[in-house]
């Protein structure tokens, strides 16, 4: 078996791989703060095994307290990136409590139970038994946090044989009992554990990272809903159900006169009366329905498995609500209104392009019209070549032409 001088050796050298990934993580990305804790909890190892490493045969007890206190300390930091990364507080307070009475009991039981102490085994444990559960718990169950867990689970449970061995023994059960092998091979399973929890603690990263850029890929930056580009994929997806024989209901709209307020009272007035104009829309919708910015002043609206006749219902409400709640700015109280395009189509033809264009159509009649309403888009039998048109009128009643 190799010597434990030799294994400490091994658990610095992963320790110091582990801080490079860290480090360079934290580095590389300012903004995922738990890489830092995960980084100082493997530097905390890397101290730890040189002072392990350092204590000799007679085991000095300023070294092996400090090297195992560093170790369990390191372990909590684990739990506190865990945390972090996950959106929960660090909880400062309880684990420099913990690592306290830890670092006390060790001190305690030093001479008492000499070379046999149980106290390292069981304190190194309990920082790891505590990220483990936490990550387990039901909402943070990814794939990452499951494969750290287990590691961890693998780290406590090997531990825990040796420190109950090493009960026995001071409690005089069995005095005889001979730890040396399996502590050798409980020290080569825990590097093993720690190797594949921070593997899976970079699955984790790296999934948030992902998802951090289909986010951004994903996303309007001013207004927070989507944009153009997850718009269409669910416009392409929605009318494939289309094929299937279900209803689908596009509206198209922009908010009237936008360039009089930029030009009035400044990009910053307009970039508000945007975002007014999204919170307002917002308060309007259900469930299921996808709401995106599709550029400037244009915002779209898909209504999956939606009738004419509740499209229109739709759009009339959008647009009272909208005019019905004044934007507030500085000292400035601005009445916003928007005009809508409303296209709605069940056959197996519909193609985003056609919805897009005739939705835009509808919408040209809206500002033809008067703005401030909405018109919905329908075709007259195939043997006529005649589109009619419905038009909001001013009282709110629709007009079919």
């Amino acid at each position: 078996m190799l010597d434990f001088f030799t294994l400490f050796v091994v658990v610095l050298l992963l320790n110091l791989s582990h801080c490079v990934l860290w480090g360079m993580l934290a580095y590389r990305y300012r903004d995922l703060h738990a890489a830092r804790y995960w980084l100082a909890g493997s530097a905390a190892g890397v101290v730890g095994g040189i002072a392990l490493s350092l204590q000799g045969d007679s085991g000095l007890i300023a070294n092996t307290v400090a090297g195992n206190g560093l170790i369990i300390f390191g372990f909590y930091l684990n739990w506190c990136g865990s945390r972090l990364f996950h959106g929960d507080t660090v909880q400062g307070v309880r684990i420099s409590t913990l690592v306290s009475i830890s670092i006390l009991v060790m001190l305690a039981t030093f001479y008492v139970w000499y070379g046999r102490n149980p106290v390292y085994t069981l304190a190194q444990s309990i920082p790891l038994a505590l990220t483990a559960s936490y990550l387990l718990q039901r909402h943070r169950r990814d794939l990452g946090a499951v494969v750290a867990a287990i590691a961890m689970a693998a780290g406590v449970l090997s531990h825990s044989v040796i420190a109950g061995g090493n009960l026995l023994i001071v409690t005089g059960i069995r005095p005889d009992l001979q730890l040396y092998q399996a502590a050798s091979i409980d020290l080569l399973v825990f590097l093993f554990a720690s190797v594949i929890w921070n593997f899976g603690f970079l699955i984790s990263a790296v999934e948030h990272l992902r998802s951090h850029v289909e986010r951004l890929a994903n996303q309007d930056e001013l207004t927070g809903i989507a944009n153009r580009r997850m718009f269409m994929t669910y416009l392409n997806r929605t009318c494939v159900a289309a094929g299937a024989g279900h209803n689908v209901s596009l509206l198209l709209f922009d908010l009237d006169r936008f360039k009089a307020i930029n030009d009035k009272h400044g990009h910053a007035a307009g970039d508000a009366a945007l975002r007014h104009v999204v919170e307002v829309i917002m308060g309007q919708l259900r469930n299921g329905e996808v709401f995106a910015r599709l550029g400037g002043d244009e915002f779209g609206l898909l209504l999956p498995q939606t009738s004419a006749h509740d499209a229109a219902a739709v759009a009339m409400r959008i647009v009272g609500a909208v005019r019905g709640t004044p934007l507030q700015w500085n000292a400035l109280r601005l009445t916003v209104t928007i005009s809508i395009g409303i296209v709605t189509h069940h056959q197996s033809s519909a193609t985003p392009e056609t919805l897009l264009e005739n939705a835009d159509s509808a919408l040209y009649e809206t500002k033809r019209r008067g703005r401030n309403g909405y018109t919905a888009f329908t075709s007259s039998p195939i043997a006529s070549n005649v589109i009619h048109l419905s038009d909001f009128s001013e009282s709110g009643s629709a007009i079919r032409s």
